[in-house]
Protein backbone atom coordinates (compact mmCIF):
# COMPACT_ATOMS: atom_id res chain seq x y z
CA UNK A 1 0.00 0.00 0.00
CA UNK A 2 1.68 3.40 -1.09
CA UNK A 3 0.53 6.35 1.03
CA UNK A 4 0.09 9.83 -0.37
CA UNK A 5 2.46 12.44 0.02
CA UNK A 6 0.46 14.76 2.68
CA UNK A 7 -0.44 11.91 4.62
CA UNK A 8 3.43 10.82 5.25
CA UNK A 9 4.30 14.45 6.12
CA UNK A 10 1.23 14.73 8.48
CA UNK A 11 2.38 11.34 10.27
CA UNK A 12 5.93 12.37 10.18
CA UNK A 13 4.68 16.03 11.95
CA UNK A 14 2.71 14.12 14.45
CA UNK A 15 6.09 11.73 15.03
CA UNK A 16 8.13 14.81 15.72
CA UNK A 17 6.16 16.83 17.93
CA UNK A 18 5.35 13.53 19.87
CA UNK A 19 8.42 13.27 20.45
CA UNK A 20 9.58 16.86 21.69
CA UNK A 21 6.61 16.50 24.48
CA UNK A 22 8.60 13.50 25.29
CA UNK A 23 11.28 14.99 25.78
CA UNK A 24 10.23 17.98 27.40
CA UNK A 25 8.08 16.16 29.79
CA UNK A 26 11.67 14.30 31.04
CA UNK A 27 13.59 17.25 31.79
CA UNK A 28 13.75 17.77 35.33
CA UNK A 29 11.28 20.79 36.38
CA UNK A 30 13.56 22.24 39.09
CA UNK A 31 10.51 24.64 40.34
CA UNK A 32 12.87 27.68 38.07
CA UNK A 33 14.93 27.87 35.45
CA UNK A 34 18.75 28.40 34.62
CA UNK A 35 19.66 31.90 35.52
CA UNK A 36 16.50 32.98 37.99
CA UNK A 37 17.21 34.14 41.49
CA UNK A 38 15.99 30.77 43.09
CA UNK A 39 15.91 27.29 41.36
CA UNK A 40 14.34 24.31 43.80
CA UNK A 41 16.05 21.19 43.58
CA UNK A 42 15.40 17.50 44.62
CA UNK A 43 11.91 18.24 46.39
CA UNK A 44 9.90 15.15 47.38
CA UNK A 45 7.02 14.41 50.08
CA UNK A 46 6.70 11.82 52.68
CA UNK A 47 3.40 10.35 52.89
CA UNK A 48 2.09 10.23 56.11
CA UNK A 49 2.51 7.51 58.31
CA UNK A 50 -0.67 5.83 59.65
CA UNK A 51 -2.12 6.93 61.73
CA UNK A 52 -1.00 10.46 61.33
CA UNK A 53 -3.10 12.52 58.98
CA UNK A 54 0.57 14.77 58.65
CA UNK A 55 3.38 14.74 55.95
CA UNK A 56 6.90 16.32 55.44
CA UNK A 57 8.06 18.34 52.29
CA UNK A 58 11.82 18.57 52.00
CA UNK A 59 14.08 20.32 48.81
CA UNK A 60 16.65 21.91 48.85
CA UNK A 61 16.53 25.83 47.18
CA UNK A 62 19.46 27.28 45.27
CA UNK A 63 20.05 31.55 45.63
CA UNK A 64 21.89 32.50 42.43
CA UNK A 65 21.66 36.23 43.49
CA UNK A 66 24.38 38.48 45.32
CA UNK A 67 21.96 39.39 48.21
CA UNK A 68 20.78 36.62 50.75
CA UNK A 69 16.81 35.85 50.43
CA UNK A 70 14.33 34.75 53.26
CA UNK A 71 11.76 31.46 52.45
CA UNK A 72 9.19 32.87 54.57
CA UNK A 73 5.90 30.77 53.39
CA UNK A 74 5.44 27.57 51.53
CA UNK A 75 1.28 26.86 50.38
CA UNK A 76 -0.15 23.69 48.90
CA UNK A 77 -4.09 22.65 48.35
CA UNK A 78 -2.75 19.39 49.29
CA UNK A 79 -2.78 20.29 53.22
CA UNK A 80 -4.67 23.28 55.07
CA UNK A 81 -1.77 24.49 56.70
CA UNK A 82 2.26 24.18 55.83
CA UNK A 83 4.68 25.22 58.20
CA UNK A 84 8.48 25.73 57.79
CA UNK A 85 9.99 23.46 60.84
CA UNK A 86 13.34 23.33 62.37
CA UNK A 87 15.24 20.88 64.58
CA UNK A 88 15.92 23.11 68.29
CA UNK A 89 17.75 21.05 70.51
CA UNK A 90 15.89 17.76 69.78
CA UNK A 91 12.48 19.39 69.42
CA UNK A 92 10.58 20.89 66.16
CA UNK A 93 9.99 24.44 66.53
CA UNK A 94 7.80 26.10 63.84
CA UNK A 95 10.06 28.91 61.80
CA UNK A 96 8.04 32.26 62.05
CA UNK A 97 10.24 34.48 60.68
CA UNK A 98 10.88 31.80 57.82
CA UNK A 99 14.15 30.52 56.83
CA UNK A 100 17.75 32.66 55.18
CA UNK A 101 19.09 31.46 51.94
CA UNK A 102 22.16 32.86 51.91
CA UNK A 103 23.37 34.91 48.58
CA UNK A 104 24.87 32.40 45.94
CA UNK A 105 23.90 29.76 48.28
CA UNK A 106 21.56 27.37 49.45
CA UNK A 107 18.95 26.04 51.71
CA UNK A 108 18.85 22.16 52.37
CA UNK A 109 15.72 21.14 54.27
CA UNK A 110 16.37 17.18 55.14
CA UNK A 111 14.69 14.29 57.19
CA UNK A 112 15.33 15.04 60.99
CA UNK A 113 15.84 19.16 60.23
CA UNK A 114 14.23 21.82 58.68
CA UNK A 115 11.55 20.58 57.00
CA UNK A 116 7.87 21.61 55.83
CA UNK A 117 5.30 19.75 57.65
CA UNK A 118 1.68 19.58 55.46
CA UNK A 119 -1.02 19.33 58.55
CA UNK A 120 -4.50 18.72 57.81
CA UNK A 121 -3.89 16.90 54.12
CA UNK A 122 -7.06 17.68 51.84
CA UNK A 123 -7.73 13.64 50.92
CA UNK A 124 -5.41 10.72 50.97
CA UNK A 125 -2.04 11.25 50.13
CA UNK A 126 -0.12 8.07 48.64
CA UNK A 127 3.04 7.29 47.18
CA UNK A 128 3.13 7.99 43.31
CA UNK A 129 1.11 11.12 43.08
CA UNK A 130 2.57 15.00 43.62
CA UNK A 131 1.89 17.80 45.03
CA UNK A 132 2.16 21.03 43.76
CA UNK A 133 4.18 23.46 46.42
CA UNK A 134 4.11 27.33 46.38
CA UNK A 135 7.43 28.39 47.48
CA UNK A 136 7.42 32.68 48.99
CA UNK A 137 10.68 34.38 48.90
CA UNK A 138 10.75 37.72 50.22
CA UNK A 139 12.61 39.40 47.78
CA UNK A 140 11.77 36.49 44.83
CA UNK A 141 8.44 36.46 45.42
CA UNK A 142 7.15 32.60 44.46
CA UNK A 143 8.21 29.58 42.90
CA UNK A 144 5.96 26.99 42.35
CA UNK A 145 7.49 23.29 42.72
CA UNK A 146 6.18 19.81 41.78
CA UNK A 147 7.40 17.30 44.63
CA UNK A 148 6.70 13.21 43.94
CA UNK A 149 4.96 11.63 47.17
CA UNK A 150 7.01 8.52 48.37
CA UNK A 151 5.90 5.94 50.98
CA UNK A 152 7.00 6.32 54.46
CA UNK A 153 10.74 4.74 54.87
CA UNK A 154 11.52 4.82 51.03
CA UNK A 155 15.02 5.91 50.38
CA UNK A 156 14.76 9.80 49.17
CA UNK A 157 14.61 10.12 45.23
CA UNK A 158 17.81 11.30 44.07
CA UNK A 159 18.41 14.66 42.00
CA UNK A 160 19.38 14.60 37.94
CA UNK A 161 23.24 14.42 39.46
CA UNK A 162 22.17 11.33 41.16
CA UNK A 163 22.85 12.69 44.59
CA UNK A 164 20.26 11.64 47.28
CA UNK A 165 17.62 14.50 48.13
CA UNK A 166 17.97 13.78 52.13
Amino acid sequence: MRLPMPALVAGFAVAALGAAGLVRAAVPSGGGTAGAPITVTGAFVRAPAPPTKEAAAYFTVHNNTDSADRLVAVSTGAARESMLHTDVGGRMTMLMSGVRVPAHGELVLTAGQDHVMLEHLVGTMRPGQSVRLTLTFQRAGTVDVTAPVIAPGAPAPTTPGGIPSD
